[in-house]
């Protein structure tokens, strides 16, 4: 047996683990031979698993230390060493799935490596003379023992305290840091970065940097309070044309992109180490930052691309265009600052000739993103990912002194150097060609490549190519930036742009409107792209550039490349190519890609999907708030603003992606909510990101991304639903665990080890498991285990060999094993497998006036539309595997006749209601979430107020924000001393003509009682009743109930049965019979005939 201390102490037990480790280097020899000596006991390698490709960002994901380089192969899911004085890799460590940065702690005794979509930390042995040299012995993450999901999301870049105490890791989409005792390795504490997308970290001395990714520029759409315009920052009534009119269009005002100086602009924080207190903000570095170097002096060093957004962003009061971008959207730079003692004013090295003036052919560093400093502070080493060069700078004066080629997409550089502290050579992750480049740097003025190691990859050459043509600086006129300079990961800058959008063409549409970025990813079957609903238009119909007639489709619904390849082409044309000097490729279509790399590139932005919900449980089944935030986004009317007749979320953001095309009056595209916990700008044009506005409601000027949508119209329980819907992956994929002394018997690793085993005897995930078994001797043999069957089962080797979660916890209890266990995808989890998507039925791309679920019959059958559905699929009913059949309506799997496919269960399930269904096709990716409601069993009661928003009134915001009001008759209606008041301003032939009205569902056969209590300003009467909501209207209550009001509060209360489940009821209240106005309180709906706590 072994003990695998956390710290273990050199002095007190170095003997024995020498004389272990000595037996440990005979057995690695004969096992491992030759190429693996001394590195460690080389683990089973799994390629009978899926790799889909994230596009995951990375920070400093190579290092060098002892001799070797570490490197994350993030494609492949392992971190590589590679021997740094032969170039060939030594040992492939399996680590979590998609590790994105390495980092050697600072007494180099361990190697810690991020996994992006893991959501953890390997922490790798990195002790020569010890037994599990090279060997992963912990997993760090941090699970919420109460909801089973993870509070370390998507972390990206780590840096050591410089004692190694602590561990600090950016933890992206939270926009906050964690903080890691080492010895325990567990998370003790957050520190808040107030601003987007924390990711490259660094420490010198006792203080830790940070640099947010999408830090912004200040840039904004040029509007502001009434009182403020002035021509210039400010050109319309912010509130006027956002808040009291949805101007989606921007019609009838000058709309510019502006620089704001009231807009936060924080691009570095520094923290004491020592206290993990803030110490300081700097702003105004840059606009995108991609990585940071410090030198022994404290200057910090930054490789960023400055957004010229603002630069041609003059579309309504100057008419500009791309012309005046003259295709240079970023200007590529190093930022230097002076941190020795208090960060001073920045200063930017520019790596390009300004504009006007452009690189020459070839010489152009785009996208400077890994960035290191020579040990004798003199030479800066940066990779230019666009441009896939290394280049030297010298540090004092920013001169580039040398360059040199090297593969696709480099994005990490670790340095060695002499004792002297000079360069020797530079190891280079190219990340997306997948390789490593090793440079001699002995003359930092003519770099030389000595050797390029290739590393193991899965990804589809197919989907290769389309990558590297997407990170590809060269498919621009000037060199200067690539389709992932907008689209960084394949996710969005956050920033708004003038480009070649249409004009619109109705009444009050003068110039280009400016266009956020979207996400690159999740586009299979949210076509067409973007916001105008042109680019890859498989459907026609209406779009903004023609929004009252319909135009015919530009690609083919059966062919989805041919409608990403309308979205290259048209990009390649305009955006990428500069006006009056835009060459055609080897088709005769204009821009710099040719036929090849544009198919290639159309492929691959089929394959990139959204990482996995973030907020998904481990046992994948929705949290009761999600489940609320389905119902809520499909069939509650409460748009943020009191429109009664407005349809809800999911009429227009429909199953089963959240998009749709085709909006009447608009033309516009209706947009995913998928990944919106990383986008933090919103709207068209980001109008609801003014400044103006956003201090108009006191919104945190960290923007924080949840409070942002909920301004936009969300609600808590919507949020859950977009944190918790499935993006393609069960909840329990990527997530891992490493058995040994000190985790083996917790309580939370039996709970995991039980979900993960649940998931993958349902198929819905692959359960693998290496590590090492000790003799007594403390001799380490390695193990390769598939969970199959309820048994773990040798991989490979003889799969009757079969062991208990009982007896590998106790081997691991007791020092004899070391395990980590990792839930991956199947094998069928690529991009040669769409991800299966299910609606009710209806046109895939079309709105609706209200949202129509499947419910199950009494054949216990559902029926809706599909497609990706494969041969054997599994359907999962509430995150659990459910026995039934799945079948075509009319024609064979998998290509039903007008994709109606049919479910039928085994057994109801157990409580009628609001249910999920899934489908997984075989070794492959989950569908969407879709609802259905069941009558097949008893409903649970609902106990309380059926109100879900309440029926008291404290603020006008909360009144605003749920219910709905007709207001033709009245002066206004508002909360008032804690009540709805009704100001009428006159009667009406119609009572309906001033209303107030709440969705609620309501289920056939059920008793009801309608409680509230009223008055008015003088006798009269309202009436009262529950009825079907848009569009019919039709009374479900048996009739109106009328209510005499006096001018003092009285309750009533009116009791019915519905006879039809009708699951977008609506519970309402007119008021226009008379002039007199009324208060209104209390009110609720209530299971059974009497009332309750409002």
């Amino acid at each position: 047996m072994l003990r695998i201390a956390s710290d273990e102490s050199i002095d007190g037990e170095f003997l024995t683990t020498l004389r272990r480790g000595l037996l440990w280097f005979v057995a690695a020899l004969v096992w491992a031979g030759p190429a693996y000596a001394n590195a460690g006991v080389q683990l089973a390698i799994s390629d009978n698993v899926g790799h889909p490709t994230f596009a995951s960002p990375h920070a400093n994901p190579i290092a060098y230390s002892r001799g070797y380089v570490y490197v994350v192969n993030t494609p492949a899911d392992t971190l590589d060493v590679i021997r740094a004085r032969t170039g060939a890799v030594a040992i492939r460590i399996n680590v979590g799935i998609d590790p994105v940065s390495v980092a050697v702690r600072p007494d180099r005794r361990e190697v810690w490596v991020v996994n992006h979509v893991s959501d953890s930390v390997s922490v790798i042995d990195a002790r020569p003379a010890s037994a599990t040299f090279h060997q992963v012995v912990h997993t760090v993450q941090d699970l919420d023992a109460d909801t089973y999901a993870t509070n370390f999301d998507e972390p990206v870049g780590i840096a050591f305290a410089s004692n190694s105490s602590k561990a600090y890791v950016a933890l992206s989409p939270a926009n906050r840091v964690a903080i890691i005792d080492v010895a325990t390795r567990s998370v003790t504490g957050h520190l808040p970065i107030r601003a987007q997308e924390p990711r490259a970290l660094a420490v010198h001395d006792d203080r830790l940097f940070v640099l947010p990714f999408e830090s912004n520029n200040q840039s904004q759409l040029s509007g502001c309070l009434e009182d403020d315009i002035d021509g210039d920052t400010c050109t319309f009534d912010a509130v006027e044309h956002v808040f009291t009119n949805n101007n989606v269009l921007s019609t009838h005002y000058d709309a510019d992109i502006v620089k704001n100086p009231e807009l936060p602009d924080r691009d570095m924080f520094v923290f004491n180490t020592r206290t993990d207190r803030p110490q300081q903000i700097v702003e105004s570095l840059g606009t995108l930052l991609y990585g940071l170097a410090i030198d022994s002096q404290g200057r910090v060093f930054i490789a960023q691309a400055d957004a010229r957004n603002v630069e041609n962003g003059r579309a309504g009061t100057e008419g500009h265009g791309l012309a005046e971008m003259e295709n240079r959207a970023f200007l590529n730079q190093i930022t230097r600052v002076d941190c020795s003692v208090r960060c001073g004013e920045p200063v930017f090295y520019d790596l390009e000739p300004l504009p006007p003036t452009h690189p020459e052919t070839g010489q152009a560093l785009a996208t400077p993103f890994g960035i290191q400093i020579s040990a004798d502070d003199s030479t800066l080493v940066v990779t230019a990912a666009g441009s896939d060069k290394l280049f030297t700078m010298d540090a004092d004066t920013g001169d580039v002194l040398g360059r040199i080629s090297v593969e696709s997409t480099p994005r990490g550089v670790a340095l060695v150097s002499d004792r002297t502290g000079a360069l020797r050579h530079a190891w280079v992750l190219n990340a997306v060609a997948n390789t490593v480049s090793q440079v001699n740097l002995a003359d930092t003025a003519n770099p030389a490549l000595l050797r390029t190691v290739t590393l193991a990859d899965p990804t589809p050459e197919i989907v290769k190519q389309g990558r590297m043509a997407f990170n590809d600086a060269d498919a621009s006129s000037t060199g200067t930036f690539s389709c992932e300079s907008c689209h960084p990961d394949n996710h969005t800058d956050q920033l708004i742009w003038v480009l070649e959008t249409p004009v619109c063409d109705v009444d009050g549409c003068t110039q280009i409107p400016p266009r956020l970025t979207m996400p690159a990813k999740g586009l299979r079957d949210t076509q067409p792209y973007q916001w105008d609903g042109i680019p890859g238009d498989p459907y026609g119909g209406n779009n903004t550039q023609s929004i009252n007639a319909p135009v015919e489709p530009n690609c083919s619904i059966e062919d989805p490349a041919s409608c990403t390849r309308v979205l290259v082409d048209g990009s390649m044309a305009t955006t990428m190519c500069e006006v009056g000097n835009c060459p055609t490729n080897d088709e005769g279509k204009l821009g710099l890609l040719d036929a090849a790399d544009r198919d290639a590139l159309a492929e691959y932005l089929l394959s990139v999907p959204f990482a996995p919900a973030p907020s998904r449980a481990y046992h994948n089944v929705l949290s009761q708030s999600a489940q609320d935030g389905f119902f809520e986004f499909n069939f509650i009317n409460d748009t943020s603003e009191p429109n009664t007749g407005t349809q809800t979320c999911g009429a227009c953001h429909r199953m089963p992606f959240l998009v749709s095309t085709n909006t009447p009056g608009t033309g516009m595209e209706a947009p995913t909510w998928r990944g919106a916990y990383e986008r933090w700008m919103i709207t068209p044009q980001a109008r609801l990101n003014i400044i103006d506005l956003l201090q108009l409601v006191n919104m945190d000027t960290s923007f924080p991304e949840r409070d942002m949508w909920i301004l936009a119209g969300a609600s808590d329980e919507i949020w859950d639903m977009v944190l918790e819907g499935r993006t393609g992956f069960s909840g329990s994929f990527a997530r891992q665990v490493t058995l040994n002394e000190d985790t083996a018997e917790l309580a939370q690793t039996a709970h995991m080890l039980g979900a993960l085993e649940r998931s993958a005897n349902q198929g819905a995930v692959m359960l693998q498991a290496e590590g090492l078994r000790f003799d007594e001797d403390g001799v380490a043999t390695p193990v390769a285990l598939d969970y199959r069957k309820s048994r773990y089962r040798n991989r490979p080797g003889d799969p009757r060999l079969a062991l208990t979660r009982a007896s590998i916890v106790s081997d691991a209890a007791a020092g004899d094993l070391l395990l980590t266990i990792t839930a991956r995808a199947g094998t069928n989890a690529t991009s040669d497998h769409a991800q299966p998507a299910l609606w009710p039925i209806g046109e895939i791309e079309a709105q609706t006036r209200d949202v129509d679920i499947p419910f199950l019959t009494g054949e216990l059958t559902l029926r809706f539309n599909a497609r990706h559905i494969e041969s054997g699929a599994t359907v999962f009913v509430d995150g659990r595997k459910a026995s039934a059949t799945l079948a075509c309506e009319s024609g064979d799997l998998p290509a039903c006749d007008d994709e109606v496919f049919l479910v039928t269960l085994a057994r109801a399930p157990r409580h009628g209601g609001l249910h999920f269904l899934q489908l997984q096709n075989p070794q492959g990716l989950f569908s969407n979430d879709m609802l259905f409601f069941s009558e097949q069993t008893v409903l649970r009661p609902r106990r309380g107020n059926l109100i879900t928003s309440g029926g008291t009134f404290n603020n006008q915001g909360q009144f605003r924000d749920n219910w709905n009001t007709v207001e033709i008759a009245t002066d206004s209606i508002e909360v008032r001393n804690g009540a709805v008041r009704v100001n009428l301003r006159e009667s009406s032939e119609q009572p309906w003509h001033a209303q107030i009205s709440h969705s609620v569902m309501v289920i056939g056969g059920q008793e009801y009682t309608l409680c509230y209590r009223a008055k008015a300003t003088s006798s009269r009467h309202i009436t009262a009743y529950m009825d079907t909501n848009l569009d019919n209207w039709s009374n479900i209550s048996g009739g109106q109930f009328r209510a005499e009001l006096t001018t003092s509060y009285a309750r009533f209360r009116h009791t019915f049965t519905v006879e039809e489940t009708d699951l977008t009821g609506r519970v309402a209240f007119d008021f226009a019979q008379s002039s007199a106005d009324v208060d209104i309180d209390d009110v609720g709906v209530y299971e059974g005939a009497s009332c309750g706590t409002p």
